[in-house]
């Protein structure tokens, strides 16, 4: 290793706001989906952490929209891995954006996210960090290289603390699914139930019941309206009953 690169990486090290980047096998292997704790239990798990952490972010203490960031540990062996969910830090949408810096990347390349807000954002790593654009570069190079290498192995995930919460709130769902066995469909994965976003009621005619409210994907959202949806926060909807799009929010 040269003289640069071992300066380099004493520097990444160093960092208190870092991109981390999650392998492609454990994409949406997470406690916030529908298969984890859901909505409802996820919701209450990050307020809570807000009012423990006095409603502020953990590495900037910014107030500004406070959302919920899984913390992992990534154990490797040559050609598989185990990933330990650590623990659920609250931060500020600005350093979640950091954080998850290919996915804010790829919502500014499709004009999702405009250059100004692209642009703060990289100056918000250099000032909580206290570098140069050069230390921001070679990090999300660094940290590609490391997203590709893991990629390609097989893992399995541990939830550390939150297993006995998982399965209690799986015992919950397979209860509620066995009282309502008319809800399965094709269109499941829309309808409202536990772990779903969407309010049960439509805001505007307000009908309920399975088929009437209908989630609107998240493709063309914002990186701000796309982590809004992912906590459970807002999100869009078609209501069947009344024909009209909805915006839901809580």
């Amino acid at each position: 290793m040269s003289l640069k690169q071992r300066i380099s990486t004493g520097t990444l090290r160093r960092l208190k706001l870092c991109i981390e980047l999650i392998p492609k096998p454990l994409w949406e292997q997470n406690l916030r989906s529908s298969g984890g704790l859901g909505k409802a239990r996820w919701d209450k798990l990050r307020r809570g952490l807000i009012e423990t952490n006095s409603a502020c972010c953990a590495i900037c203490s910014s107030t500004k929209k406070l959302h919920g960031h899984e913390v992992w540990e990534y154990r490797e062996k040559k050609t598989v891995g185990t990933a330990v969910l650590l623990r659920v830090e609250i931060v500020c949408v600005d350093c979640h954006d950091i954080h998850h810096w290919a996915r804010t990347t790829k919502l500014f390349k499709s004009g999702d996210i405009t250059s100004d807000r692209y642009n703060f954002l990289r100056k918000h790593f250099r000032k909580i960090n206290g570098c140069r654009q050069q230390v921001f570069d070679d990090h999300f190079l660094h940290s590609l290289r490391v997203w590709s290498a893991r990629s390609k192995k097989k893992w399995r995930v541990d939830w550390g603390t939150f297993k006995p919460a998982l399965a209690e709130a799986k015992v919950q769902r397979e209860a509620w699914a066995a009282r309502n066995p008319g809800h399965a469909s094709r269109y499941d994965s829309f309808n409202v139930g536990p772990g779903h976003y969407m309010p049960s009621r439509c805001p505007q005619c307000g009908a309920t019941g399975t088929l009437k409210l209908i989630e609107i994907g998240t493709e063309g959202m914002t990186e701000g309206q796309e982590a809004d949806h992912d906590q459970g926060l807002s999100g869009f909807a078609f209501c069947r009953a009344c024909n009209s799009n909805v915006f839901w929010q809580v």
